[in-house]
């Protein structure tokens, strides 16, 4: 009799057990349905920024970069003149573009004064000493890279730019506008080359037209090397608005002959084969 009242118990008690189990897994069923909905509803949400994450722009491939190809054009001063610059570059990889660059610029010598003939009320004025008007074409390539991106889309961003090329400066011979007596005491003017020995302040009226011996224009080759740093502020993705700053060195296998030599033969030419320029730019174009 205690016997099957044992087994009774004990049948009771595994009922109950296995009753509370089942109680618990039909409890977390549903728990655990709905924190698989909420992994599977999330998990298109976080993909994306997975993919965001790697579309970002890295050192060695170009992805993320939308407009590949862009086109600038420049106006620029520097520390001896004035000049232009017109560039098309390329994505090679996310932070580095490749860049094709025309510089067009005149140079001018630290010793250029202007001056008026003393002698004449209505003199023009002219640079005593110049021999040669210098402008200098600039073909090179360089690259440019990004420094610092912008935090959103009126921040500015920071690049780097470096060019090397071919430096070829054009010299076109001055011409001024001398004055010589007749035989009755009358004057005329004639335009002429200019001549450091036979041409002094007393008998230079003024400088003749800008464009006076052009065809007797000679070229001087020579290298370049550019670095810059670049601020592009533009808030469009399809326009470049830029402004950047920094130095350029042209090089020349002689002196350029600018300025005449009034001095001994011991006396150094004021000319050189170097011009370090210091220049500050505002760039415009577009991205495609």
């Amino acid at each position: 009799m205690e016997l099957v009242q044992s087994t009774s118990v004990n049948t009771k008690f595994s009922n109950f057990v296995t009753l509370a189990m089942l109680m618990k897994i039909y409890l977390l069923l549903p728990l655990f349905a709905i924190f698989s909905l909420t992994l599977f509803a999330q998990e298109p949400e976080e993909k994306p920024e997975k993919e965001q994450e790697q579309s970002t722009l890295k050192e060695d491939d170009d992805a993320g970069v939308q407009y590949k190809k862009v086109l600038t054009f420049g106006i620029m001063a520097h520390s001896n003149g004035f000049g232009a610059n017109f560039r098309r570059g390329k994505h090679i990889t996310g932070y580095k573009k490749r860049i094709y660059e025309i510089e067009f610029v005149n140079m001018k010598h630290p010793k250029e004064y202007k001056v008026y003939n003393p002698s004449r009320e209505n003199a023009k004025g002219y640079i005593f000493g110049k021999l040669n008007s210098v402008f200098i074409l600039r073909p090179s390539i360089g690259s440019q890279r990004v420094i610092t991106r912008k935090a959103d889309e009126g921040g500015v961003e920071l690049r780097i730019n470096y060019f090397i090329g071919v430096s070829l400066a054009f010299l076109k011979p001055v011409y001024l506008e001398i004055t010589y007596k007749r035989p009755d005491g009358t004057e005329e003017i004639k335009t002429e080359k200019y001549n450091p020995e036979e041409h002094s302040t007393y008998n230079i009226y003024g400088k003749a037209h800008p464009l006076k011996g052009i065809e007797q224009t000679k070229i001087l080759p020579g290298g370049v090397a550019k670095f810059g740093l670049s601020f592009e502020y533009g808030k469009s993705p399809k326009k470049v608005r830029s402004l950047e700053t920094g130095l350029t060195l042209d090089v020349y296998y002689k002196n350029v002959p600018i300025m005449a030599n009034f001095e001994s033969s011991d006396y150094p030419d004021p000319n050189n084969m170097f011009f370090l320029s210091f220049y500050l730019s505002i760039n415009y174009g577009k991205r495609w």
